[in-house]
This record gives C-alpha cells, structure tokens and sequence, in this order.
C-alpha cells in the first residue's frame, strides 16, 4: 500500500512538474498476451499464456524536447492457464496506472521511434477460475487468497506518426499477488497497443 501511495504522490508532482509543458490526450486500446509465474516449496506449475484486452485513457507530457512523462488508466485483462487434463484459467481484471518515462527519436517530420519505461500500479477489480466442468469467482483478501494490489516495471518501444502511436510494451510483476508466505504468484505481460492522441501534430 506504501508503494502505491508513493507512485500516486509521484503521478501527481509529474503533472505539477509538466503543467507548463505541452500536453496530449488521448485513448488506447490493444491485446495483452498475458502469463503467471508461479514458485514456491520446491513446485512450479508449467502455464500457457491467455489473451486479453487493454483500453483507456492516456496523456502524455511533454518534459523536455525529447523526453516525455506517460501515464494512463487502462482496463487490462491479465491471467494464464494451467496445463494438463485438470487445467484451470484463471482471468483477472484489472485497472492499471502506467508511469512512463520516453526518450524520443525524430525520424522524419511526420514520425518519431520512442523507448520508454517504468513502473506500474494495478489494482484487481474481479477475477475468475474457470474449470472444465464450471467457473467460480476469485475471492479477494482473504487470509492465504489473492491480493488485489499489483505492482511492477514496464518497458517497451513504439513509433509516433502524427497522432497515431503504436507500441510493444512488456510488464513484469514484482508484487507477489497471493496472501501467503510460502507461494508467489506474479504478472508478465506482453502488449500490443495502438492510441490515438487528440489535438497531437
């Protein structure tokens, strides 16, 4: 909870920071390939990656000639499924905070190639086991269950023509997401996104 409450005091002195700057906004969509990692007592479990959706709003200020801050609020479909006869998927959906930092490359007049990172902060609205014979929903907070805060870094590239901006971005999770000392259980993510960014040149 700390380091969520820090990264959103950080969002907000950003935007402070850049007020006087330049500024985009704009809406983002794309399909996540999304996966777990699961460790603990000596076991790990051998997943599949599941497809899901990201979509939201985004904003990027502009820090420098350059150099930009990004951020957004994205409904994103993160999860996997385990393999064999008895496999479960397990989807979860969450809300997340990108903070990026992107360093800018002008190729022509008309198009830019853009390298970024940074942390993320996610926060699990609803989730769902789904069995061969039925669903059961993901209970949250529960002693030794799942938690609904998510936290990580992300990296990625993308190219900026005009107000089109397509990206590749990875997210790999830090914050264990179960309640229980024993098992850890994190998200990696690969995203394929496209914006459109209103208002950009």
């Amino acid at each position: 909870m700390k380091k969520i409450t820090s990264l959103l005091v950080f969002v907000f002195m950003m935007v402070l920071v850049t007020e006087s700057h330049s500024q985009t906004f704009g809406i983002k969509g794309g399909l996540n390939i999304a996966n777990l990692t699961y460790s603990g007592d000596g076991t790990t479990a051998s997943v599949k990656s599941i497809m899901g959706i990201q979509v939201g709003p985004v904003a990027d200020f502009k820090l420098q000639e350059n150099l930009s801050f990004n951020t957004g609020l994205l409904f994103s479909i993160k999860g996997a499924k385990t393999e064999g006869t008895d496999g479960i998927t397990e989807t979860l959906d969450y809300l997340v905070v990108p903070l990026n930092l992107a360093y800018k490359f002008p190729i022509n007049n008309d198009a830019k190639f853009f390298l970024q990172a940074g942390p993320y902060i996610g926060y699990a609205l609803s989730g769902k086991d789904k069995y061969s014979d039925g669903t059961d929903d993901i209970k949250f907070g529960e002693k030794g269950g799942m938690k609904r805060g998510d936290f990580g870094i992300g990296f990625g590239a993308g190219l900026e023509f005009g107000a089109i901006v397509a990206s590749l971005n990875y997210e790999l999770g830090l914050s264990n997401m179960l309640d229980d000392a024993t098992y850890k259980q994190k998200n990696k993510v690969i995203q394929i996104s496209v914006a459109y960014m209103f208002g950009a040149k």
